[in-house]
């Protein structure tokens, strides 16, 4: 096993997986920022992307990872009481990080963040809640978190690899 295989350890012992449906936006912001680093790259982190991938970064190791168990982090009924398990963390008022953690093993998965096609917008049908309920009743991403797990280990070195670029 190489370092790209091991996951990230936050400094409270929270050890932090990336499903690939949170992985895909993570890659997305950051080929915008390349983008928009070629085009003006005296003004690039001014722009919303950059904004954006420093929040989410920051919201998901100086944050989740410290305690996901934090009140502000449930969700209520927003997704449905069968998936009262899922917890989700706000930032810059229209953006959602839904994650899931596991207590007893210290295991924290990074599963989706909306974008800015489905901000927050109560009883939209874009809405990021909504979207994320409907993707959770496909099965992408499974509600199993066995299934979730082991979908977000297999992605650990693609993880760490877009954590390092």
């Amino acid at each position: 096993m190489t370092d790209a295989d091991l996951p990230p350890v936050s400094s409270t012992g929270w050890t932090v997986f990336a499903h690939p449906m949170f992985l895909d936006k993570l890659d997305q912001l950051k080929n915008e920022l390349e983008v928009l680093k070629r085009k003006a790259p005296d003004s690039y982190t001014r722009k919303n992307a950059w904004k954006r991938l420093t929040a989410i970064i920051r919201l998901a190791f100086d944050g989740i990872a410290q305690d996901p168990t934090k009140t502000e982090y449930r969700q209520g009924n927003t997704l449905g009481d069968a998936h009262r398990h899922w917890f989700r963390a706000k930032f810059f008022q229209q953006y959602r990080l839904f994650f899931r953690y596991h207590a007893s093993s210290k295991i924290i998965v990074l599963v989706w963040v909306n974008d800015d096609d489905c901000k927050r917008a109560y009883e939209s049908s874009d809405d990021a809640y909504t979207v994320f309920r409907r993707m959770l009743g496909t099965g992408y991403p499974p509600d199993d978190w066995n299934q979730l797990l082991q979908e977000a280990t297999a992605a650990t070195a693609r993880f760490n690899a877009t954590l390092k670029r």
